[in-house]
This record gives structure tokens, sequence and C-alpha cells, in this order.
């Protein structure tokens, strides 16, 4: 099924050929979950702090239907 993953800042770096103007197309399984979308794109859990799936606060175990759009967010830091 095709999904749309936007990364945001520093999690670019996992996906090499990432484009920020659109985002990465990605094919997954029927029923795919948030935490296995992540995986596929070889994103660890712990470099994430928030995720929005079609501008909605979503979960790692958020199941997938297809034609959504992921964005996934690391911890930010200031001072």
């Amino acid at each position: 099924m095709p999904l749309t993953v936007v990364l945001a800042a520093s999690l670019r770096k996992y996906v090499a050929d990432y484009d920020p103007a659109v985002g990465k197309k990605v094919d997954a399984a029927p029923g795919a979950t948030v935490r296995q979308v992540a995986e596929q794109l070889g994103i660890a859990g712990e470099e994430v702090k928030l995720i929005m799936v079609n501008g909605r606060a979503g979960e790692w175990d958020t199941v997938l239907q297809g034609n959504e759009r992921v964005a996934l967010f690391p911890p930010v830091g200031g001072g």
C-alpha cells in the first residue's frame, strides 16, 4: 500500500534519497504499523519523539490503511 513519509530535521539522514519538498513515497504491507514503516526506513524508535498521521497524533502501533501521510519528528533540544 502506498504511503508518504515526512521526516523532520535529523531523521532525514536515515533515508539517502529523501526529498524534503515531497517526503518519501513508501510501499508498505497492508495493515502495517507506523513502527514497521519506520523500521523499513531504518529509523530506530528512540530517534522519534512525535508521530503524526494525516495531521493527527499517532502512535507506534497505529495501523495504516494506505495513502496516509506519516510525519516523524525527533526530540528537539535547545537552550
